[in-house]
C-alpha cells in the first residue's frame, strides 16, 4: 500500500509533470502557427504562453518571493476565461448565442472579483469553478452549432471541437475533484485530488497538442466572376 508520503510525493510530481505538458502544444504553436491557423486558432494559440508564463512565475516567485501562490491560481483562470471567450465569439454564428455568452461572461467575471474581494481563499476555489462552467458552456455551445451545421469536415478533424472536448473533460474531472474538499478526511483524499487534477490538465493538453496539429487555415471560396455588360458582350451572328 503507498503511504501518506509516497501519495503525496506522486501528486506533486503529476501536477509538476501536468504544467511542464504545455511545452508540447507550445512547440506545435511555433511550428505551424502563421502556416496553417485560421484566425480563431491563432487567437487560441496564446493560450500556451498566457498558461507558461503564470507556471514559470509561479515557479520562480513562490515560496521563494511570495507567501502565497493564489494571485498566480486567480490570474490565470480569470485570464482563461476572457482568452476563450474572445476566441469562442470568433466562431459561433449566433447572434444570439454570443449575447447570452457575454452576458454570461461579464457576470462571472464580476462576481469573481466580487468573491475575491470578499475572501481570497473562497475567492480560489469560486474562480475555478466559474472558470470550468463558463468554458463548459461555451464548448457546448460550439459543438452543438457544429452538430447542427452542415458536415463540412470531421468532428475530430476540427481544431475548436477538440478543444471543446478537452475543455469538457477538464472541467469534469476538475469539479469532481475540488468537490472531495467537502468530503476529505486523510491527506489520501487531499493527494488524490491533485491527481485527478493533474489527469484532467494532460487530458486537455493532449487534445489541444491535437487541435493545433490539425489546424488548417480556411480555405477562402473564390468570388464568381462580375457578368460582362451587355453593351461589351460579343454580337452573334444571326
Amino acid at each position: 500500500m503507498i503511504s501518506k508520503e509516497q501519495l503525496h510525493v506522486i501528486s506533486s510530481w503529476m501536477v509538476a509533470i501536468m504544467q511542464a505538458s504545455i511545452v508540447v502544444p507550445m512547440l506545435v504553436v511555433i511550428w505551424r502557427r502563421k502556416r496553417h491557423f485560421s484566425p480563431a486558432v491563432k487567437l487560441l494559440s496564446n493560450y500556451v504562453y498566457l498558461s507558461a508564463i503564470f507556471v514559470v512565475a509561479a515557479w520562480i516567485l513562490y515560496p521563494a518571493y511570495l507567501p502565497s501562490n493564489i494571485w498566480f491560481l486567480a490570474g490565470f483562470n480569470f485570464c482563461k476565461i476572457i482568452l476563450f471567450w474572445a476566441v469562442y465569439n470568433k466562431v459561433l454564428q449566433s447572434g444570439q448565442t454570443r449575447r447570452v455568452l457575454d452576458i454570461a461572461t461579464v457576470a462571472a467575471l464580476v462576481s469573481i472579483i466580487g468573491v475575491y474581494w470578499y475572501d481570497d481563499q473562497l475567492g480560489i476555489a469560486y474562480c475555478r469553478i466559474m472558470q470550468c462552467a463558463v468554458l463548459a458552456a461555451f464548448a457546448m455551445a460550439y459543438m452543438e452549432q457544429t452538430l447542427n451545421g452542415p458536415p463540412t469536415q470531421r468532428a475530430f478533424h476540427d481544431p475548436l471541437w477538440l478543444v471543446s472536448v478537452g475543455q469538457l473533460v477538464y472541467s469534469a474531472g476538475t469539479v469532481t475533484a475540488f468537490s472531495q474538499d467537502y468530503l476529505s478526511i486523510t491527506i489520501y483524499d487531499k493527494s488524490w485530488k491533485y491527481v485527478m487534477v493533474a489527469c484532467a490538465g494532460l487530458a486537455f493538453n493532449w487534445f489541444l497538442t491535437l487541435a493545433f496539429l490539425r489546424a488548417k487555415q480556411q480555405k477562402v471560396a473564390p468570388a464568381p466572376p462580375a457578368p460582362v455588360p451587355s453593351h461589351l458582350a460579343t454580337p452573334t451572328l444571326i
